[in-house]
């Protein structure tokens, strides 16, 4: 079945065409009809179909720049364009616009069968062609690289050290997996504020040789980071960024793609025109927003503003949120009642200070905590770039920045700051472990000695109290106050009580044992005197 966007506001002319499909022979399904060109970019963006019927008054904007820019983005889009006064300018037109073809109102049957014989075969073709293009490039023959577009609800969401912690914590984990990041936040980019790089080539001068782009002007544009990262980074000049336009973002992304297994684009947050052209080009498009009411409101924005101008369905961007409260006022149903694409699972939890040092010292290594790195690569689960890494296992080392990995063929990365084991390495944790017991365990025994002690100190003290109380009684009315004292404790205390009596004074003593210093003593004594208050007689 071939699936059709029809483009005419004049309800007429869309009935007729209705007609006609429906007495062709070939299997043609209308899925959505557009009154504009706004949604016209829309529908073929959401409905992806094979064949576009569009009429040459539609408006609001012309539908010339409209037929060259959908060609353009998607090569596969077979587009007829329908007139109610065929002329040799409409045709000239139509043909400068990159349709297939011309159908001239009011329709003929053997004509629309004509046409849609052709642009069917036509749209076969090519599409069998471009898969071919797209034939198996990288290192583990996958069809092409992953290309995953970052982009901020608005500014200050942490949109840029989320990509480049994400893309250094893939490197980091996969070696041998070839990542490109690239910076285009092309008058706020600040990816170098993250990595310690200094570089003087930028994505600009790719820009100015985007027609002919080659493997090699690549390699000589990126920048290599210590950890094996390639960064393709923004202008440091403002004027450059003016070369750098829609279509050669298009371009050096599908070359970008052909070169690495995964590109991770740095898009900012304002929405531009190239930056609506990498979330094109992108695989899929995470959104970072915060959990507050302006960040929501910016986010929906943004989508909207992006499927108003036919670059990304909302069902293909992945929201998540950073800096999330436990306590705040903004929880995940009302997130996800605000905000328009589906949202992670992962709630980044608000770190405080705890990025600060990293980004101070341009490290991603000094990020300590555990639960940043455990989140990051629980995204990159989600957008399919770690599937062949366990997030839940704990982070190794003593910074936990960086977890096991799976191959146990691994460089060794002991010389480099911040690089966890390799997945060969669990006899190292285990020793971790043992000798962390051997200081544990004596340290516990005597702390549970000590408190033994304590209590058995504690047991003679109110035993004698006891005993000297009940002896003084004892004295005061004539009785024996050895007997009396004896009486007054557990018959198991009774061994280690003896009784003094000098003047009006009795003193109760308690031999308490002693658990330690065994071979020197084997009792401590506890003594308790009470005066004796003699009774009338």
């Amino acid at each position: 079945m071939n699936r059709a966007v029809v483009a005419i506001a004049d309800q007429v002319i869309v009935q007729e065409l209705r007609s006609r499909l429906d007495q062709s022979d070939h299997e043609v399904e209308v899925v959505f009809v557009a009154e504009s060109t706004q949604e016209t970019l829309s529908a073929v963006l959401r409905h992806r179909p094979s064949i576009l019927f569009v009429h040459d008054q539609l408006g609001p904007a012309s539908v010339v720049p409209m037929i060259r820019e959908l060609t353009l983005r998607h090569p596969a889009l077979a587009v007829l364009v329908v007139t109610s006064n065929p002329s040799v300018e409409s045709y000239r037109s139509a043909m400068d616009a990159d349709a297939k073809g011309v159908l001239d109102y009011p329709f003929g049957l053997e004509e629309v069968e004509h046409r849609l014989a052709s642009v069917i075969e036509w749209g076969a073709t090519m599409a069998q062609a471009l898969a071919g293009d797209r034939a198996p490039e990288s290192r583990n023959g996958s069809a092409g690289g992953r290309v995953i577009a970052v982009a901020g609800a608005k500014g200050g969401l942490g949109t840029t050290i989320i990509a480049t912690h994400l893309a250094w914590d893939v490197v980091r984990q996969s070696r041998g997996m070839r990542v490109c990041l690239v910076d285009l936040d092309l008058e706020k980019g600040d990816v170098p504020s993250y990595l310690d790089v200094s570089h003087r080539v930028s994505v600009a001068d790719l820009a100015k040789i985007s027609e002919d782009l080659t493997a090699r002007a690549v390699a000589d544009t990126v920048v290599a980071h210590s950890s094996g990262l390639h960064l393709l980074l923004a202008p440091t000049e403002i004027r450059e960024t003016e070369v750098i336009t829609a279509a050669a973002v298009r371009q050096i992304v599908a070359q970008l793609r052909r070169l690495y297994q995964l590109v991770i684009i740095d898009t900012g947050a304002a929405v531009t025109a190239t930056q609506a052209a990498a979330v094109e080009s992108a695989d899929q498009t995470l959104q970072v927003v915060s959990a507050d009411v302006p960040a929501l409101r910016s986010a929906r924005r943004q989508v909207v503003f992006w499927e108003s101008l036919g670059v990304v369905n909302p069902d293909n961007v992945r929201v998540v949120v950073n800096r999330f409260r436990r306590r705040g006022e903004i929880q995940q149903d009302t997130i996800d009642m605000l905000i328009l694409g589906e949202r992670s699972e992962v709630l980044i939890p608000d770190l405080e200070q705890g990025l600060e040092r990293a980004g101070n010292s341009r490290t991603p290594s000094e990020v300590r905590n555990g639960v940043w790195w455990k989140s990051l690569r629980r995204i990159g689960q989600e957008l399919g770039v770690m599937n062949h890494f366990h997030p839940d296992r704990p982070a190794a080392g003593g910074n936990g920045q960086s977890p096991p990995r799976e191959t146990a063929a691994q460089p060794d990365l002991a010389a480099t700051p911040g690089a966890g084991p390799a997945a060969g390495s669990r006899p190292r944790e285990s020793g971790q472990i043992a000798l962390e017991n051997v200081v544990l365990i004596p340290v516990a025994l005597l702390l549970l000695i000590f408190s033994l002690q304590l209590a058995l100190f504690g047991l003679g003290f109110v035993s004698a109290g006891s005993a000297a109380d009940a002896a003084a009684r004892a004295v005061s009315i004539g009785d024996d106050p050895e007997a009396a004292a004896r009486a007054a404790v557990p018959e198991q205390l009774v061994g280690g009580i003896s009784v003094d009596q000098a003047g009006a004074e009795v003193t109760v003593r308690f031999s308490s044992p002693l658990l330690f210093l065994d071979g020197v003593t084997r009792t401590a004594t506890v003594a308790v005197g009470h005066n004796v208050v003699e009774e009338p007689r």
